[in-house]
């Protein structure tokens, strides 16, 4: 018996760590080395957490205005005003986080609606082929060949309210999750054929069973990794759209984008001069950098978490 024991320990001294742990355990030690990813996860959270308590984080309201400093922006730094005021008085790191907060929104409900649609007509395509399969791969084909951009410009234009960033992001979800379906697609083409699937099918097990139990667990690596690159891909559309000008209520709905599109009309209005960029540099700098710095976090974490939930990769 003793013998026994021992030799089960020794054979397990023998067996890797990484073997002995689970999937999601290996992904995070991967992660884990990864320093770059580690600092990208912490500033998108960061952003995150001002997004989600942006009406507790911003000293002001959005959109008030104070009346001393109408046409006469203060300089970051000011008394009250950490990063000064714009031209309409406003105290700007209070438009900056209201700003965080709408973009990040956006990005976030496109992600999310993108992936839900995704997951389910991938899936679905995948596991049963046939029709169906052929339908999805025509009508995805269609999709992807509808700009986001220009189906945003077109409803902003068209509706007569400007429309909330849940919406903004629900329109941008509309077209963007055909990327998601086909990464799913392919996930589970592969892996309805494996031994387990068909050992599921013969022991009578339902079709929604064996994709919610067995196949979509595989395939949560690429959910996540396809889910994360609609979000850099969401704030892009948007910032772009909203500093052409066809944004939201700036005022009490600002986005990052169309803060540094109010910058670029705010300077041509209040000064003239070969360099009046660099007089309200403020109100370029912060919101450009955020933007950068946003969509910088999302592409190194996206990067990170394709290395460790891939592991063929890693």
């Amino acid at each position: 018996m003793s013998a026994g024991v021992g030799s089960a320990v020794g054979d397990e001294a023998f067996v890797p760590a990484s073997a002995r742990s689970g999937p999601w355990l290996q992904a995070l030690r991967r992660f884990r080395r990864r320093p770059l990813g580690i600092v990208a996860a912490i500033v998108f959270a960061a952003f995150v957490v001002v997004a989600v308590f942006a009406g507790t984080i911003a000293p002001y309201a959005a959109g008030q205005e104070f009346l001393q400093f109408i046409q006469r922006p203060q300089a970051p730094l000011t008394a009250h005003h950490l990063l000064g005021t714009d031209i309409l008085g406003r105290d700007f790191l209070t438009q900056v986080v209201f700003a965080i907060h709408q973009t990040v929104l956006s990005g976030v409900v496109c992600a999310v609606g993108s992936a839900a649609v995704g997951v389910v007509v991938g899936a679905l395509a995948g596991y049963y082929g046939g029709w169906f399969d052929s339908i999805v791969t025509w009508s995805t084909g269609v999709v992807v060949a509808i700009p986001a951009m220009a189906l945003l410009v077109i409803v902003l234009v068209w509706s007569k309210n400007p429309i909330s960033p849940l919406e903004d992001g629900l329109w941008l979800a509309a077209v963007l999750w055909t990327g998601v379906a086909r990464v799913v697609r392919a996930s589970v083409l592969s892996l309805r054929s494996l031994e387990y699937v068909e050992a599921a099918q013969s022991s009578g097990a339902s079709s929604l069973r064996i994709l919610v139990r067995h196949v979509l667990p595989n395939v949560t690596g690429p959910i996540v990794v396809a889910t994360t690159s609609l979000v850099g891909q969401a704030v892009i559309i948007v910032a772009t759209v909203d500093y052409l000008g066809y944004s939201f209520d700036q005022a009490e709905k600002p986005t990052l984008g169309g803060l540094v599109a109010d910058a670029a009309h705010s300077t041509s209005m209040l000064l003239t001069g070969p360099a009046p960029l660099s007089a309200l540099w403020w109100l370029y700098v912060f919101p450009a950098a955020l933007l950068v710095l946003l969509l910088m976090s999302v592409a190194f974490l996206g990067d990170a978490l394709d290395d460790a939930l891939n592991p063929a990769v890693a």
